[in-house]
Order: C-alpha cells, then sequence, then structure tokens
C-alpha cells in the first residue's frame, strides 16, 4: 500500500487536524522505512496513525506502538488501522511510554527504527530517547517529531553534543530530526558537554508569537518568510 492509498483511506478528523504528522512527513517515514529495509520498528505516540500506518505499509512487519490516549482521540487511530487492513500487524500498548519501554528493554528487543512523538516536554522526550538508545540496534535511526518545540530542540542538541556513537542526517523537513546511531555509547561515566542552544528559544518564541494573537500584515509577512525556508 503506498502512501497515496493510505491517505484516501485515513480519517483525521477537523476538531484536531493538530495532532497528526503532516502528509509529506509521513512520506518521508514510509521511504525512510523503505528504502533502508527497516523491519523492526517502534512508535512513542500513536494519535490518529498517520506514522504508524506509513512505517507498516512499508516495512510489511510488525509495528509496535504505544499511547495512553486513545480515548482522547476516540480511538481514531486503531479504527483507522483496522479500515486500512492492519490491525494483524500492530502490537498496540494502551500506556505511558516509561512502563512499556523499560519491559521492552527486558525482553532483549532490538529496533532498526523508533519514532519518538509522545510527551513533549523536554524530561518526558529525554527520558523517551534514553530508552530508545539503548533499544536502537546498530545502524538503526532514532527519529524526533516537533522539533519547533524548545523541549524537542534540546534534546537534539544533547545528542548532538554528548553521543558521538549518532550521526545527525539532515532532511528537507523542518519539524523532525533525524539520528542515525553508528556505535555503542563507550562515553567516560565523568563526561558532559553543555547543550544549551539560544536558536531553539527564539524558534520556540518566534512560532508561539505566530500562532497566538490576530494576524496582522508583519506576522503574515515572518510567516511567509518561514515558508520559503526549508
Amino acid at each position: 500500500m503506498t502512501p497515496q492509498e493510505i491517505n484516501t483511506i485515513l480519517e483525521i478528523p477537523q476538531w484536531d487536524t493538530a495532532s497528526a504528522i503532516k502528509v509529506n512527513e509521513a512520506e518521508y517515514i514510509y521511504n525512510l522505512v523503505k528504502n533502508n529495509n527497516l523491519t523492526n520498528t517502534l512508535e512513542i505516540g500513536f494519535a490518529f496513525a498517520r506514522s504508524a500506518s506509513h512505517i507498516m505499509a512499508a516495512s510489511a512487519k510488525e509495528h509496535i506502538a504505544m499511547d495512553p490516549y486513545q480515548e482522547h482521540y476516540k480511538s481514531m487511530g486503531l479504527q483507522n488501522i483496522k479500515k486500512l487492513g492492519m490491525s494483524d500487524k500492530l502490537h498496540f500498548f494502551p500506556d505511558f511510554s516509561h512502563n512499556v519501554l523499560p519491559q521492552l528493554l527486558k525482553e532483549n528487543k532490538k529496533f532498526d527504527f523508533i519514532f519518538i512523538d509522545g510527551d513533549h516536554k523536554f524530561d518526558g522526550i529525554l527520558v523517551d530517547f534514553y530508552y530508545a538508545n539503548l533499544l536502537c540496534q546498530i545502524d538503526g535511526y532514532i527519529m524526533l517529531h516537533d522539533t519547533w518545540m524548545r523541549s524537542t530542540r534540546l534534546v537534539e542538541s544533547y545528542i548532538k553534543t554528548n553521543l558521538k556513537n549518532y550521526k545527525f542526517i539532515k532532511t528537507n523537513l523542518r519539524n523532525i530530526s533525524l539520528f542515525q546511531k553508528k556505535a555503542e555509547d563507550n562515553r567516560d561515566g565523568m563526561i558532559f558537554s553543555e547543550f544549551y542552544t539560544w536558536k531553539s528559544y527564539f524558534v520556540y518564541k518566534t512560532i508561539t508569537w505566530l500562532s497566538n494573537g490576530k494576524k496582522n500584515i508583519f506576522k503574515n509577512f515572518v510567516i511567509w518568510i518561514k515558508d520559503k525556508i526549508k
């Protein structure tokens, strides 16, 4: 099933179009999984299953996902997977990632693609990455979503400055951050590099300002410039 076929069936409700990842982001994930023959996949966050459906279509293998808030989404994510005929490939945990991920680690599970799009608080993302790092196999990929948020950007900066065993992969998408694990972590226990970034602070403040309050000519111009910049 192609991304185009998925999107003709997938239902994203008008009352919450913000929770679903964008169509071009889902297509990028599909191509990443398919072109690199990634078959052991894990997702933190589920919502309406746009990302999950693209991952499963690309891998044609079992996909593990977790989300304690499916009732908030009226179980539409699970319904979408059923409509797409993918239910037999989905292993879904209706629970928090901080409960599920340690259990997967105890079971010695390994993954070659992990998508982090659950709790968007800094500590939540960092905990998700901590376990994702332990669960990710060598040459596997970890992707962070919602990099417009300062919390996500700080985790991205932490990985870049402290984990030299990860390769940052540039994409043409503004709202995702992609890393490939190239080796195991061999840091000394005392090593630490500062990862604060002013760029993430100003990006977050700018996007928050653009999103809130009334639009005006200046805001519209800034939005136009933002849309022109990859």
